[in-house]
Parts: structure tokens; sequence; C-alpha cells
């Protein structure tokens, strides 16, 4: 981006990506943390922004800013949620994995809905994420288990 104002841009544009439901992303943020979340993030960005020198000015890349800004943001929602909350702190660190209360339609059991979820590490220790199901129709148990990028 050529200017500060394009990069303050970035701001608006992250946050209205994932602070609203749409088709490519449905949003991690709760809506009672999304102003404060906005606030401390955007502070963060700007100081970082502020502290680069004009040669990193000139070289940082479109890519790296969003990367850059969507790291603070959800590392804020983090320090800004009940940490007792095991199941949204899982929604921030993989908002694209589905989520409790979702159904999903398994080819042998039909419809179930997602229960609970929770992170295990797999025997050579690589995270997985267990997903408890609970069937539409005859309310019978399973689970399936999904493996994560580290």
């Amino acid at each position: 981006m050529s200017n500060d104002d394009e990069r303050l841009g970035l701001i608006e544009t992250g946050c209205a990506y994932w602070f609203n439901d749409s088709e490519q992303v449905r949003s991690p943020f709760p809506k009672k943390i999304q102003s404060e979340v906005k606030r401390k993030a955007s502070q963060e960005y700007k100081q970082w922004l502020g502290n680069l020198n004009e040669k990193d000015r000139q070289e940082v890349d479109d890519e790296e800013l969003v990367g850059v800004f969507e790291a603070l943001l959800f590392g804020e929602a983090l320090k800004l949620i009940d940490k007792d909350d095991a199941d949204l702190a899982l929604t921030l660190y993989h908002p694209f994995m589905p989520r409790v209360g979702d159904v999903v339609n398994d080819e042998k059991r039909g419809p179930s809905r997602i229960v609970e979820r929770r992170m295990e590490p797999t025997e050579d220790k690589k995270p997985s994420m267990i997903v408890i199901l609970e069937t539409v129709e005859s309310k019978q148990t399973w689970q399936t288990e999904f493996m994560l990028p580290p």
C-alpha cells in the first residue's frame, strides 16, 4: 500500500470482513467485544506502523499488513473473552472450523448437530480437534476428529 491513509483503511476493511457474516466467513467475534477489539487492535496496528522506518514502509506489502492487523485483531479478542470459555477461544483460533450448534450431514448417520468440541494432541503430538455430535433423528452421539495445522 502506498500511503498511510490506505494502510489505515485496512482497519475498517479488516473489521468489516471479520465482524460480519458473509459467504466467505462467519464472524468468530462476539458482538459485545467487537468495538473494544477494534479499538485496541487499531491502536496496536498504528503503533506498529509508526515504528517502521522509511525502508520498511516501502518494502512492506499488502499481505504482510493484512497479516499483522489480523494477528492483532485476534490477539486482542483472546485477551477480552472469558478465560473459561474454551469453545469461544477455539472459534477464535480456528474460525473456519465447524462450531457447537452447527448441523452437518454425515453420509452414514444423516444430519447431526455438534454438541461439543475440544483440542487434544494426537499420539505424535499434532493438534487435533475432537468434535462430539448428536444425530438429529435418533439423538445418538458420535465423534470425529480433525487434524489442525500447527
